[in-house]
């Protein structure tokens, strides 16, 4: 009632003006009475500023992208599953509740034609466990498709329309290397299922990972409005070639917030061709655990500039192990690639096909050196196999916040202990904002070394942290579930 009072006296104060107020005559601005002379909006004369028809690319990169994405509906069949009820009966709560009905699930993302055939490269959640898959043009007409192949890893997939008798538009490729930060973007895809929208934005950063979205991470950002149902549409150059899959948002209402995330074509196409040729991808492996060079751990290993990536530990008969390369060595470039992160190490490994030879430069002891490595084939199931694991200990606590044992049958069987790990201190309980925890250090490691020696029990180990300068950091290098890493105390 208080909101129609408001609209009520508005109005009626816009009806009570002064005597004579409605007679007062007023200038209406000439370009406005006059009529327009054009009656195609494409006859009319368009200004053209300094960098061209600025105006006019964004829509001509539009109309030449909308016959090239897609929009893809899934379905797959949901299995039973129990029912949560607070009000549920005494029947139900004595013979339990019957659960809800299998039923058929339906998925909505967009994809990009990227080859006349009906080819099309879309986001693997979009497609993930679908058993039916149709695909909507431009013009409205509808297809089937087929998986080709996906990449949980990646989140990449690869569909194709079935019997297909007529060719399709192909989206040109274009150089995400190539982008800069700045550059404006074209996103088009379905959000909400309105396919055929058309958003603008620029490259808000490049190289992006860490999100937790996926293993293998080298995302641009854009500010390109993406929304759900934009996942597997393209992001475009302002030339319109394809240089991004759109993936994922950052978000805390689950809409468009200003941070999207696309995977770079450059990664797309190499995960995509091994999906169309073999169902499946394979990556390289070099065989290092690896750990940023964090500015304390490059003050202890002697590196002045601190760049590049430490080599915290090396997988016995691993390429990297058959060339020499160990532990505490810091990786600079690959193939004249500079490494920044451990990032940027995995992505460009993982995407060489196993048997290239690379040409790795390392920083030992402040000595530059290059090793010809010749990587083989990640195996992703032992790779799984490598989890951390974290057990309760009622142990006693030192003034560091951890208790340390021996290595022996019993602690090696305690915390499933690789045999390969002969000697060391093993740490049996940490306490949670403790030296050791801030260290990074959890139940069932062991401390191999600290300040490059050798660590031969708890006693050893002990009485290293008697000997230290107070004050001063030792450089550990730790062993986890068969793979080492180095960390200060």
């Amino acid at each position: 009632m208080r909101t129609l009072w408001i609209v009520v006296s508005c109005l009626f104060m816009a009806g009570c003006k002064p005597d004579g107020f409605w007679t007062r005559k007023r200038q209406v601005p000439p370009q406005l009475e006059s009529s327009p002379q054009a009656t195609n909006v494409q006859d009319a004369p368009r200004a053209t500023g300094k960098y061209g028809d600025f105006q006019q690319i964004f829509a001509d990169v539009a109309e030449g992208a909308l016959p090239s994405v897609v929009s893809i509906h899934s379905e797959k069949q949901v299995a039973a599953e129990p029912e949560s009820n607070d009000d549920e009966s005494p029947f139900e709560y004595f013979f339990g509740s019957p659960g809800g009905p299998p039923h058929r699930e339906e998925g909505l993302g967009s994809g990009v034609i990227i080859s006349p055939d009906g080819t099309i490269l879309t986001n693997n959640h979009v497609i993930e466990d679908a058993d039916r898959i149709r695909i909507q043009l431009h013009d409205e007409r509808e297809f089937e498709a087929e998986i080709l192949g996906t990449d949980k890893a990646s989140d990449v997939a690869v569909i194709r329309i079935k019997n297909a008798r007529e060719s399709f538009v192909a989206m040109p490729l274009g150089d995400s290397e190539k982008l800069r930060i700045g550059e404006w973007v074209i996103a088009v895809g379905s959000p909400y299922g309105l396919s055929q929208t058309v958003t603008t934005g620029i490259i808000s950063a490049k190289g992006r990972h860490n999100t937790g979205i996926n293993s293998y991470e080298n995302f641009i950002q854009t500010d390109a409005a993406i929304n759900p149902g934009n996942s597997g549409g393209a992001l475009l150059n302002l030339r319109g070639e394809l240089v991004g899959i759109n993936t994922a948002i950052f978000s805390r209402s689950g809409g468009y917030q200003g941070i999207g995330f696309a995977i770079p074509i450059s990664m797309a196409k190499r995960i995509s061709a091994d999906l169309i040729r073999d169902g499946e991808v394979t990556r390289g492996w070099l065989g290092v655990s690896i750990q940023p060079l964090e500015p304390e751990l490059a003050e202890a290993l002697g590196v002045k500039d601190r760049k590049g990536v430490l080599v915290g530990g090396v997988i016995p008969g691993s390429p990297a192990d058959k060339t020499g390369i160990k532990n505490g060595d810091v990786i600079l470039r690959v193939n004249e690639k500079p490494m920044q992160d451990p990032n940027d190490l995995l992505n460009y490994i993982a995407l060489q096909r196993p048997g290239t030879w690379l040409d790795v430069e390392i920083n030992r002891n402040g000595k530059t050196l290059v090793f010809k490595t010749k990587i083989t084939r990640r195996d992703e199931g032992r790779m799984a196999g490598l989890q951390n694991r974290e057990e309760g200990n009622a142990a006693e606590l030192s003034r560091q916040g951890m208790a340390i044992a021996n290595l022996s049958p019993d602690t090696r069987r305690r915390y499933d202990i690789p045999t390969t790990v002969t000697q060391g201190a093993v740490v049996t309980a940490v306490e949670l904002g403790s030296r050791a925890s801030r260290a990074r250090l959890r139940e069932g490691d062991v401390i191999v070394e600290a300040n490059r020696a050798r660590i031969l029990n708890a006693g050893n180990f002990q009485e290293t942290l008697r000997g230290a300068s107070r004050g001063n950091r030792i450089l550990l290098l730790v062993n986890r579930n068969g793979e080492t890493f180095f960390t200060t105390f």
